[in-house]
């Protein structure tokens, strides 16, 4: 699987995950869900791995025009974002869109994986900033 990711150093969880929220409602994306893996984890079988969090992402103009180009597509959707403790800090990993698309998927599809593919990179690179 091929993953963006990027560790951020001197963030608090509370702070990178409001940053994440506000930069991807910039680019058309809003929070579906969200699952604390750290809460579901020590409540269900009294294990805790600490911070760990996932945001389950969409943009439904991209997800309308994803599903119109290949109906299939909607087994990858919404996109996860994952907010995790590193030792030094924090990390994001981020699915990559290009991870989704089949090799036999549409020209048009690939190229708006590749699309936000890079506005992801782009994204994650302005927090840290």
């Amino acid at each position: 699987m091929n993953t963006i990711s990027r560790n951020f150093e001197g963030f608090d969880e509370v702070h990178l995950e409001e940053l994440l929220k506000s930069n991807f409602k910039e680019i058309g994306f809003g929070v579906l869900h969200e699952i604390d893996f750290q809460e579901t984890l020590q409540n269900k079988i009294g294990k805790d791995i600490g911070l760990y969090k996932q945001l389950q992402i969409c943009n439904p103009s991209l997800a309308y025009e994803a599903i119109q180009l290949d109906p299939t597509i909607g087994i990858q959707l919404p996109c996860n974002v994952v907010i995790r403790k590193e030792e030094n800090g924090l990390a994001v990993d981020i699915q990559s869109p290009l991870d989704s698309i089949p090799n036999n998927s549409p020209k048009d599809l690939r190229d708006m994986a590749e699309e936000l593919t890079q506005k992801i990179e782009k994204l994650l690179e302005e927090i840290d900033n």
